[in-house]
């Protein structure tokens, strides 16, 4: 029995080693590969701030978006303060260097256009550090890592090569338009004579449209059939104001109204979060964008803020075709998609979290000691490890494994990313 246990232990003992000559020096010959292949086709950045005046890093780009139309700038999560900063460090060279003279946001469709008007006419005598809420949510602008870039945007609209600002989505995203938002409604429809009285349950919740977003309120506010009967509103209000002459505020307004049906519909019938939910985001998403881009903005070059996954130009899931996907599909290699990934986050008391697990390629880029650096994916050789699957957080800090260089072109790297810091009002 004795000798029957012996064995046992031996073997338990043996398949132990094993798996660390198997398990850890595989993986640790791969790193080391790995690691060489970062070093060789990184591009070193040297600072993400807005007041960096020397270009010398970003020229590597003028060559990368040389037949670029769109270019598409992700985001881990919204909230990484050094990954705004470079956004804008970027957006200011791009404009001032490449011609990009248009930055659309994950924003609503309506909302940014008001925003963009009220930058260029300030009819609505909105304080110039609040104009930007009409149209983004708080974290694209009401930080101290935003601000420099509203400014600058600012700024260039009295300048020969103003930018022109816009967004695609669906959802209502200005959080100082979200009070005015049902009166300017009724404004424009009392200007071109149509009669809110006719659209009942629409009129009846016009002044609380941000919160009917949220299920549970709508249930308690539209009771037995009033939930369709809000949305057939609304599909019939778009009608009417489709008939109206063809200005470039009525096509908006109407748009508008698409939208908010939309969105609603989204709200009410999916999970928020979940795969169909994002799927029927995004396709709208698409639609929205890919029009803004033929038309609106026709021959211009277009930068597209939005969050990594967003970005991805492949099918994510089964239930799941990101907004990057329309576009690789439709403008080819004239989009380029950007993604921003970090080894770690600093917390506001200095501690860094947020670390990859252990087989993530951001351990590679840690190594490598690069504060800042983009990777062109592009023109890295198929056969390069780079190019195969690996462990990435790129998408909202999640270890996952994809063959990451069909999501998107490019990469760039913040070693220790921070957390956004708003501004007090």
């Amino acid at each position: 029995m004795k000798k029957i246990l012996y064995a046992f232990i031996l073997s338990v003992i043996a398949i132990f080693v094993l798996n660390k000559m198997v398990y850890q020096e595989v993986p640790q010959k791969e790193q080391q590969k790995l690691l060489s292949e970062v070093q060789h086709y990184q591009h070193p950045i040297k600072s993400v701030s807005m007041e960096y005046i020397d270009n010398s890093d970003l020229k590597a780009l003028d060559a990368v978006l040389k037949d670029n139309r769109v270019l598409m700038l992700g985001e881990n999560t919204h909230f990484d303060g050094a990954t705004s900063e470079a956004k804008g460090r970027l957006i200011k060279y791009l404009h001032e260097n490449l011609d990009y003279n248009v930055v659309l946001y994950e924003a609503g469709q309506y909302d940014t256009w008001l925003m963009n008007r009220e930058m260029n006419s300030h009819s609505m005598k909105v304080p110039t550090d609040s104009v930007a809420g009409l149209g983004l949510f708080w974290f694209w602008w009401a930080t101290t890592e935003t601000r420099p870039l509203i400014q600058y945007y600012q700024k260039t609209k009295v300048s020969g090569t103003p930018i022109e600002l816009g967004g695609f989505d669906i959802q209502f995203s200005g959080n100082v338009l979200s009070g005015r938002r049902g009166k300017l409604l009724k404004e424009f429809l009392n200007k071109n004579k149509i009669s809110i009285n006719d659209f009942p349950v629409f009129n009846k919740n016009i002044n609380t449209l941000d919160n009917l977003t949220f299920d549970s309120y709508a249930n308690k506010i539209l009771k037995g059939n009033q939930k369709n009967e809000f949305l057939r509103e609304i599909s019939k209000l778009e009608q009417t104001v489709l008939k109206l002459e063809k200005t470039p505020e009525n096509i908006m307004y109407a748009q508008y109204l698409h939208d908010m049906k939309n969105n609603f519909h989204k709200s009410w019938k999916y999970k928020p979060g979940s795969m169909p939910s994002m799927h029927f985001r995004d396709s709208l998403m698409a639609r929205n964008l890919i029009h803004q881009i033929d038309s609106v903005y026709k021959g211009k070059k277009v930068i597209v803020w939005c969050a990594n996954i967003h970005t991805f130009a492949e099918r994510y899931a089964k239930d799941y075709l990101p907004l990057g996907a329309y576009i690789k599909n439709k403008y080819g290699k004239a989009s380029y998609m950007i993604d921003f990934s970090s080894y770690a986050k600093k917390s506001d008391k200095g501690i860094l979290i947020n670390k990859p697990g252990k087989f993530a390629i951001e351990n590679a880029f840690h190594k490598t000691q690069t504060p800042y650096f983009f990777m062109n994916l592009r023109d890295i050789p198929e056969n390069s490890l780079l190019r195969k699957e690996f462990v990435s957080t790129i998408n909202q800090g999640i270890d996952q494994k994809r063959i990451w260089s069909r999501s998107f072109d490019g990469i760039f790297y913040i070693d220790t990313n921070t957390l956004l810091t708003p501004i007090n009002k």
